[in-house]
């Protein structure tokens, strides 16, 4: 019901009672308690609703089995199983998630479909390979275990069984052990701290460094100049880089540990007693452990706010310290460099801060056209429209205070300039804040934080209200056109009508309310019967016939009362015949009213007649007068006896209003209608004499006297130019280090309208958004790290390794160190804080090394890698060789201990490793026990200790289909 959009409405239907064969009965036949309900609420859907409501689709559940009607089911699964899977769908409001009616949103789109059919695959159990060969046993005498493992070659899928276990233990037996072997237990003590070598050590060290340089020195003399200045410039670099080390003061020292040989009881024996194919190591190299060395901090820096406000948040400020000795072989951190606190300005000279608010522009006219469909889908092409409609407007953020501190900033510097002034008054004036408030220009949306003010509205144009006149008066005397002009001998006859409804378009949209028919012998005054006194029996009876004297008022053509004796020469009017009923006569009723006239003039074929009637109220008694006939109870008479010729004044719809320049412009605060007037103007209008069912005639038809006016004056409203904000400031470009690969090329700026043009005012501007190219950013500076080569190998010093086999030799395991320093990507110098924020972790500092001895096998360093034609699938090698002696001993040519080639997957991103199965037992390595400190160990027996859990990893390609493990990287895991 209701033209409106929107909830609120009701809907109705018939509700009866019927019989169960169908046909319909009285409504007491059926229970009222059980009577359906037959109006309900509803919510009228209209097109704009499509941008507030949707479908919101929620995801598929998991597809479900469809029960078969079959009941025997097959064995064997082949394509997969039928089933059905099911989804939310819901209607609801796009600007909070409410849900809401789905016959809204059915009104723009059907609702989609709630369930599909699906597919569920076969159930694929997991598939493992054959078990590996069984280990060695862990105990070289005695009792000990092995194990064997085994991979995944297709995980379980789509509830199929699990993995078994990947390993398998078993005891096993070797040899038994001798009593002399178990009466004897090797202990391994704790590493010692690192140390560092004496000095008379370092200096014997460098000693023998600078012999080795003076023979290097002699073996360069003999090369050419250009080879002394490469190896000079050489040189130079490299002290430069141990110089720009400052941050890494690395020292490589020595660490050493006791490994003894204990009897049963507990005395110390020989080594000797306890056989090992190796005894452990009882010295290394190692770094020198430093800690996190930082400098004071700096002062604060200034509070980011500026600025004095109670209800925004505060400001920041910071300070900072920069690390002096970065932390080596330490595993606590360097503290934190930068500080941050909260901070807020305040004082005389603290300006307030800035604030932003919403704007609006001006509500544009009220629309009916995007709800046109709602209501008359055949009034679409009129232009006339009326009813509910909407108005919008523009929303924009600007600052709020941009005057105020304007103001501030002003009376600042005159101030300062007074200051400065020689000559001052001994009083200051009083300053007053006036500045002029104008158009703020628009600012970034996202700096106001109230509530966004509504940009539409509902608004109602109202619907044409056509005239409605009342009926025409009687025909008025015959007078003169003007009474004051009584030569002419010309009179008029005239009635007339009121307008009864207004119409919206002003009385100019009425019919014409006055006609007027000439006659003759007019005259301007006449008397008019007020009432009729008491009826007065002849002959001073009690009934019987008599006469009632009227009473009278003298009128003027205008029907208004005036002085009697204007109506010296009109004619009186006579007493009326009446009857005063005897007791016993027939009583009667008094005349009706005249009924209107039948026709509006008289001609050839046309007579006007009014009629009266009368009704008996008592019948005569006996000896009575009796009552009349039917025929005597009513009267006619001619009435219209005039000729069809009505004329009347018809007026045309008034102009254009002119402005008048013979008049003074009136002031703009005047008010017309509601709206600021500027100008004073004037409007014509037509009009003609028309005679009815002919046309146009003459005027002088018509009376003058009663012609409408053709001119009158009307008020110009003001001429409203259009009113622009300024332009907002140029969007942001891109930032000089933009993460990420999203960078701004254009930046662009616009202007709002606050006031459209009204009657010839300025028109607004054609462009309102502009848009220019950003400047080409600056280089922007990527930082890596940059690291040097390796220095030389620190063994431990031979003081500490004299005892030990080998000692004579210079070789061994050790530690290097090396340089890194921080690097533009251009190979410029930077400071190291900006690769510790921009260039990823540090590299690593010291690595193990080993110099070779006489009997160990030396290659060459291993090649580059191949390239790869980046095929999925293909293989990159690279290559090694023996050097030296290495090439004819037997045990450096088994390829198996020291492969020459290594071969290995390219890298593929099609490629991708996922876990399977479970985590194995826990396995201890196989080797020595070097590296578990302070554990008790006889011969190779282990069975306790830090050991690994393992987890098969299945290596998939693009296709989801199962590949080699090592395909998804270089080491196969």
């Amino acid at each position: 019901m209701g033209d409106e959009c929107g909830p609120g409405g009701i809907q109705t239907r018939a509700v009866w009672c019927a019989h169960v064969e169908g046909w319909t009965t009285l409504p007491t036949n059926c229970k009222q308690i059980e009577r359906p309900e037959n109006q309900q609420n509803c919510f009228r859907v209209c097109d704009w609703h499509k941008e507030l409501y949707d479908w919101q689709l929620g995801n598929w559940n998991q597809c479900q089995p469809v029960i078969s009607r079959n009941l025997e089911k097959t064995v064997e699964c082949i394509k997969g199983e039928e089933g059905i899977q099911m989804r939310d769908v819901t209607c609801i409001q796009k600007s909070n998630g409410v849900s809401a009616e789905d016959v809204i949103c059915e009104y723009f789109e059907p609702k989609p479909r709630l369930e599909q059919a699906c597919l569920i695959p076969c159930r694929q159990d997991c598939i493992v390979a054959e078990f590996s060969p069984w280990s060695e046993c862990s105990k070289t005498c005695g009792n000990g275990l092995q194990h064997r493992t085994r991979h995944i070659v297709a995980p379980p899928q789509f509830g199929g069984s699990a993995c078994p276990n990947l390993t398998e233990f078993q005891i096993c037996h070797s040899t038994p052990c001798t009593t002399e072997e178990s009466m004897h237990s090797l202990n391994v003590g704790p590493w010692s701290t690192c140390s560092v070598p004496h000095s008379r050590q370092i200096r014997q060290a460098r000693k023998r460094g600078k012999n080795k340089e003076k023979e290097k020195d002699r073996e360069k003399g003999v090369r050419d100049p250009e080879a002394r200045e490469l190896i000079k410039k050489k040189r130079n670099r490299n002290r430069q880089n141990r110089q720009e080390n400052k941050y890494w003061d690395i020292q490589i020292g020595y660490q050493t540990r006791q490994v003894t040989c204990t009897h049963k009881n507990g005395k110390t024996a020989a080594l000797s007693f306890c056989q090992q194919d190796k005894l452990p190591i009882t010295f290394q190299s190692c770094v020198i452990t430093k800690e996190c060395q930082v400098l004071e901090w700096s002062e604060w820096s200034p509070c980011s706010k500026t600025c004095f406000d109670m209800t925004s948040p505060k400001g920041n400020r910071t300070r900072t310290r920069t690390i002096k000795q970065f932390p080596i072989g330490s595993e606590s951190e360097c503290p934190e460099l930068e500080e941050i606190e909260q901070c807020s300005s305040q004082g005389d000279g603290v300006a307030p801060c800035v604030t932003y608010g919403w704007r609006t522009t001006e509500w544009t006219e009220c629309r009916v056209d995007p709800l046109l469909s709602q209501q008359d889908k055949r009034r679409g092409n009129q232009t006339a429209l009326c009813g509910g409609g909407i108005q919008t407007r523009e929303v924009y953020c600007v600052q709020a205070n941009e005057n105020l501190l304007s103001y501030l900033n002003t009376l600042k510097e005159k101030e300062e300039s007074q200051s400065q002034s020689t000559s001052k008054s001994s009083a200051a004036p009083l300053l007053s804040i006036t500045f002029e408030i104008t158009a703020s220009k628009p600012v970034d949306r996202k700096l106001c934080t109230g509530s966004v003010p509504s940009t539409t509205q509902l608004c109602h144009i109202p619907c044409p209200i056509e005239c409605e006149v009342s009926a025409w008066s009687a025909w008025g005397p015959c007078t003169y056109e003007s009474c004051e002009d009584q030569q002419a001998k010309k009179g008029f006859k005239l009635r007339k009508r009121s307008i009864t409804n207004e119409p919206t378009g002003g009385t100019g949209n009425c019919p014409h309310l006055l006609e007027a028919i000439p006659c003759e012998e007019p005259s301007c005054y006449d008397w008019r019967i007020v009432r009729l006194e008491e009826c007065i029996p002849d002959n001073e009876k009690q009934c019987g016939p008599g006469t009632q004297v009227p009473e009278v008022v003298c009128i003027n053509s205008d029907g208004e009362e005036v002085d009697r004796q204007l109506c010296r020469d009109a004619i009186y009017p006579i007493p009326i015949v009446c009857e005063v009923p005897c007791p016993k006569d027939c009583v009667l009723s008094m005349w009706s009213g005249w009924s209107s006239c039948s026709h509006t003039c008289s001609g050839k074929t046309t007579e006007g007649k009014q009629m009266r009637a009368r009704s008996i109220l008592a019948y005569a008694g006996e000896g009575g007068i009796q009552c009349p006939n039917s025929s005597a109870l009513q009267e006619a008479r001619s009435c219209n006896e005039h000729p069809c010729t009505v004329f009347h004044w018809q007026t045309g719809p008034w102009g254009q209003c002119i402005e008048d320049v013979s008049v003074s412009t009136f002031n703009s605060s005047t008010s017309w209608n509601g709206e600021a007037t500027c100008a004073v103007g004037m409007q014509t209008r037509k009009v003609i004499c028309v005679k009815v069912n002919v046309g146009q005639v003459g005027p002088k038809k018509c009376p003058e006297s009663l012609r409408p006016e053709t001119v009158r004056p009307c008020l110009l409203p003001c001429r409203k130019d259009c009113i622009v904000t300024p332009y907002s400031d140029w969007t942001l470009c891109s930032s000089p280090c933009p993460e990420g690969d999203v960078t701004v090329k254009q930046q662009s700026r616009h202007r709002v309208i606050l006031q459209l043009p009204a009657n010839g005012g300025r028109d607004c501007p054609d462009t309102l958004y502009e848009e220019k190219e950003c400047e080409a950013p600056p280089v922007c500076y990527t930082y890596r790290w940059k690291t040097h080569k390796w220095r030389r190998c620190q063994l431990v010093p031979w003081y500490v390794r004299q005892d030990s086999p080998g000692a004579h030799e210079t070789c061994g395991p050790g530690l290097q160190a090396r340089a890194i320093t921080c690097r533009r990507q251009d190979g410029g110098p930077a400071d190291v804080s900006e690769c510790l924020k921009y260039a990823g972790p540090l590299p690593t500092l010291t690595q193990a090394c080993q110099i070779p001895c006489q009997d160990d096998c030396q290659f060459t360093i291993w090649s580059k890698f191949s390239s790869c034609n980046g095929d999925c699938g293909a293989v990159r090698t690279r290559k090694r060789s023996l050097v030296g002696k290495s090439k004819k001993r037997d045990k450096c040519k088994n390829s198996q201990l020291y492969p020459l080639i290594e071969t290995q997957f390219c890298p593929c991103d099609k490629y991708n490793a996922q876990p399977v199965g479970n985590w194995s037992d826990c396995i201890l390595p196989e080797g020595k026990v070097e590296v578990l400190l302070g554990m008790k160990v006889q011969g190779d027996i282990k069975e306790c200790g830090q050991g690994y859990r393992y987890q098969a990893m299945a290596c998939y390609d693009q296709n989801s289909r199962l590949v080699e493990t090592a395909r998804c990287n270089s080491h196969g895991i």
